[in-house]
């Protein structure tokens, strides 16, 4: 918020003067920040309002880039009017826990998009099986792939990375060359961006609907909110 509002306040200084500059003097565009600022001052709903149009706008646009990015693997409709999203990490109990609520959604709901945001945050066996999963979505097994990992409770070695992405029909050789190219990195590090950029100290697994964030896996909020975006999509229609 602290950044919102001085941002905010930066550019309406600003904006007479930047809009007027060949028409003012240094003098006359100081004098304007001066009535813009004091106007500010004794009318602070304005500001107020201001900030939260601005904050709107910001999340939505973060919104937008978190749930679209080609990037990250997403089953579903592409026009789905619910997105769900979750961030994860392989060594996350709590997202193994949530599994089978997400595998449930993708069979039963045909109004649902699911994007899964690689995480890693936990260990040097989250990033790597993180980099395996990416590696491996231009072979087109990643869905399998991610459910094994999953799903596996034993640790994510690198034989044993191998092993489940051999099982998921993966090329693992491919899958290792690949796993070295900038863009794997690049885009656990654009996820860690998003999450940091929702809540101050993200957890796993981070879950958002249709923009709501829910952290954590609690099931009941989770339901509660996916009821909640249904009767928007339908009240949209």
């Amino acid at each position: 918020m602290a950044r919102l509002i001085t941002a905010l306040f930066a550019f309406l200084l600003a904006l007479a003067p930047a809009a007027s500059a060949q028409t003012f003097n240094a003098q006359e565009q100081a004098e304007i920040r001066a009535i813009v600022r004091d106007y500010l001052i004794r009318n602070p709903d304005v500001l107020r309002e201001a900030l939260d149009a601005l904050q709107t706008r910001t999340d939505a646009e973060r919104w937008q880039q978190i749930k679209s990015d080609p990037r990250d693997f997403s089953i579903g409709p592409a026009d789905a009017p619910i997105v769900i999203v979750e961030f994860f990490d392989y060594r996350c109990g709590y997202c193994h826990a949530a599994l089978e609520w997400i595998v449930d959604l993708t069979r039963t709901r045909r109004d649902v998009r699911i994007v899964l945001k690689e995480l890693p945050i936990l260990s040097a066996q989250s990033m790597e099986a993180s980099r395996a999963a990416i590696a491996s979505m231009p072979q087109g097994r990643y869905w399998a792939f991610h459910q094994a990992l999953m799903a596996e409770r034993s640790d994510l070695t690198p034989e044993r990375i191998d092993a489940l992405a051999r099982r998921s029909g993966i090329d693992v050789t491919r899958m290792r060359r690949a796993m070295e190219t900038p863009e794997v990195m690049a885009l656990i590090q654009t996820n860690h961006g998003h999450a940091l950029d929702i809540v101050p100290n993200p957890a796993t697994p981070l879950f958002m609907i249709n923009g709501e964030i829910v952290s954590g896996y609690n099931r009941p909020l989770l339901e509660q909110r996916l009821r909640e975006a249904t009767q928007a999509a339908r009240d949209r229609r």
